[in-house]
């Protein structure tokens, strides 16, 4: 008993430093609970960032671009079944553009295309018919014949002439041969004949056909020279080639 009270007395004598003490005690642990929890939190924190940049670099999702197909647009003309103007891939060549519209026609003759031309933009191609080919065959000279049949108007950029690749076409037939002696008739030629000479285009051959209805035929090929447009430069490269 003298024990019990002995504590007893103890605990009244120094209630406020023991109940100071317990504070500070529960003030301090709570200190290092906090304490133990922000490290904890910063850990797993810093656990979830690693675990993200290593998901990053293991299973990268990055966008792939498709890759880019560039077109380019060629008019198609002449002797094909579906002539237009159509859209290419990049790296085709004229024989694509000619199957893209619909392939050539029976009466067509591409003697003096290059088929295997690569495409380019804006590109012109105009395939010719097998008469349009013997009209042209009566120029004397083979080059005068690419000559003239490629330097039209409008430029016929599959032409074998247009691209620099002038190599003499070795298959021409004997009556192409006797034709190329034959002058043109400036009084009787078509239109189309006579835009086989050299510097004549569609519309000077028109102008020509015009003169001559309106004024009677022509009575020497000097006569041209009064159809208007034509003057001595063009007069001097076509008068060997023509006849009235």
């Amino acid at each position: 008993m003298e024990k019990i009270e002995e504590i007893k007395y103890f605990f009244i004598q120094y209630w406020k430093k023991i109940l100071f003490f317990f504070v500070l005690l529960l003030f301090f642990i709570l200190i290092v609970l906090a304490f133990v929890f922000k490290k904890n939190w910063h850990f797993k924190k810093k656990n979830e960032t690693l675990t993200q940049e290593f998901a990053i670099l293991e299973d990268p999702k990055e966008e792939i671009e498709p890759e880019k197909i560039e077109y380019y647009f060629v008019d198609i003309k002449g002797y094909v079944n579906n002539p237009g103007v159509y859209s290419l891939e990049k790296g085709k060549r004229v024989v694509d553009a000619i199957n893209q519209a619909g392939g050539l026609k029976k009466e067509a003759n591409t003697t003096f295309l290059n088929l295997s031309l690569l495409l380019r933009d804006q590109m012109v191609i105009i395939v010719y018919s097998n008469q349009e080919i013997k009209d042209y065959s009566k120029i004397k000279e083979q080059e005068n014949i690419q000559s003239s049949i490629c330097n039209q108007e409008i430029k016929n950029d599959a032409c074998i002439v247009n691209n620099k690749d002038i190599s003499l076409i070795e298959n021409i037939t004997e009556e192409n041969q006797s034709l190329a002696s034959e002058k043109i008739n400036i009084n009787t030629a078509s239109v189309e004949l006579l835009m086989t000479l050299s510097k004549i285009g569609e519309s000077k051959a028109l102008a020509i056909v015009e003169y001559r209805n309106k004024n009677g035929k022509f009575k020497t090929i000097d006569d041209i020279k009064n159809v208007s447009g034509i003057g001595d430069s063009i007069f001097e490269a076509i008068k060997a080639y023509i006849t009235i």
